[in-house]
């Protein structure tokens, strides 16, 4: 099965190959060293050859998994701000089509994932490029009690799924590279519906990356607007939805609502940096539930149900976007400390209880580089307590 699988792909990479060969003569250089910096669409078309790795005793048995990839960038040259700070990056969106390792269990799988990549310059025809992504993925089978029992790392049609990249660039000529590399991707739905131990896949990469119009000529270089690195402090409040219980268990229950809020200040440091440090309170109602229910507290049980957590995050600042990362310590978790009392747990699934984790996404709608502070934001996070799911978020922020 896996042979046939592998033959398709190469057939699609192949043909999708020769197209871009084909089309080659229609295109022209036009960019000149007198007329503006423009950025240009590059097609990469790519292969992932991988391995579902097994993180749980109860698991698939799988084969070798084969992605095919078609990323559909633009080589920026420098007509924004954020451009020039990151070194005239690649942005694209790419789509995905795989094959598991076991289509009785695992399905297949698509994808689309918006990303960004950061070229490594090494010489005038070898270079590093490091390219990551989020974004969502569709599984044709997922965790079913009657019909696919077997299948604990995949527990709803629809996931998150996130990648990171290194690739080795070979310069064919101007319309082509070779690309070469490894890359990891992370399949989740964030705790929503469970089981959710999650997919994770390392693959090693080949492909190519084709520019219709040639590469950009020249690549605009201003003076960068300085932000201004004055204390800022910011609001935020978050609503996010997930089934109480492990990554494995119980399964099919009810989505319980969180509650989130938080408190924090910030400052920017560098031009594309912007550092946090406050506290964020979490309201479970799970938490609650299960509280009354086993009447596990006398007093106070609303509060019980709250966590209350301190961190620190680092934000990249890139356009109108940032890329977010927050790692904290629970300050307050009576539930979970006597949840965890009662599960007898002594592995270090335990360390949830004592970290908490978040990645995600803000949207600015007014530009960060020139405004900051008053200023709006929303947000897009994945929730962990240390490295188990927790829930997804959506937020709305303020900076003042």
């Amino acid at each position: 099965m896996f042979s046939k699988s592998v033959t398709r792909y190469r057939f699609f990479f192949l043909c999708v190959l020769c197209v871009f060969a084909g089309n080659h003569s229609s295109f022209s250089q036009t960019d000149t060293a007198t007329s503006p910096p423009r950025s240009v669409l590059v097609i990469q078309p790519q292969v992932h050859i991988g391995k579902l790795v097994k993180i749980y005793p109860v698991f698939p048995e799988t084969d070798f998994s084969a992605l095919n990839e078609l990323n559909i960038a633009v080589q920026t040259a420098g007509s924004k701000e954020w451009h020039q700070s990151f070194h005239y990056p690649q942005v694209g969106v790419a789509l995905f089509y795989g094959y598991l390792g076991n289509n009785e269990v695992m399905g297949q799988n698509f994808s689309i994932v918006p990303n960004l990549a950061f070229n490594n310059r090494r010489g005038k025809r070898f270079w590093l490029q490091t390219r990551f992504g989020m974004g969502f993925s569709y599984f044709t089978k997922h965790y079913n009690a009657i019909t696919n029992p077997t299948n604990l790392v995949v527990g709803s049609s629809i996931t998150n799924m996130t990648f990171i990249a290194l690739d080795g660039q070979f310069k064919l000529s101007s319309h082509f590279n070779f690309n070469i590399g490894l890359a990891t991707m992370h399949f989740s739905n964030g705790h929503y519906q469970l089981p959710n131990l999650g997919a994770n896949i390392p693959s090693a990469t080949i492909g190519i990356s084709y520019f219709p119009t040639a590469r950009p000529q020249y690549y605009k270089r201003d003076s960068i607007t300085r932000p201004v690195k004055k204390l800022l402090f910011n609001i935020n409040v978050g609503y996010g939805r997930h089934e109480f219980g492990g990554a494995t268990k119980a399964t099919g229950g009810p989505k319980y609502n969180v509650f989130q809020a938080a408190l924090y200040v910030s400052k920017r440091w560098r031009k594309v940096s912007n550092v946090h440090a406050g506290v964020f309170v979490s309201y479970y109602a799970d938490y609650y539930d299960f509280i009354t229910s086993e009447e596990l507290f006398d007093k106070q049980q609303r509060l019980k149900a709250m966590v209350v957590t301190v961190f620190l995050g680092h934000e990249w600042m890139i356009g109108n976007f940032g890329l977010v990362a927050q790692s904290g310590i629970n300050v307050y978790s009576p539930f979970l400390k006597e949840y965890r009392k009662q599960e007898d747990a002594k592995t270090t699934a335990d360390l949830g209880r004592f970290i908490s984790n978040k990645v995600g996404i803000h949207y600015y709608p007014f530009n960060p580089y020139k405004t900051t502070s008053k200023k709006l934001y929303l947000g897009m996070y994945l929730k962990a307590n240390f490295g188990t799911a927790d829930f997804a978020e959506v937020a709305a922020g303020y900076t003042f």
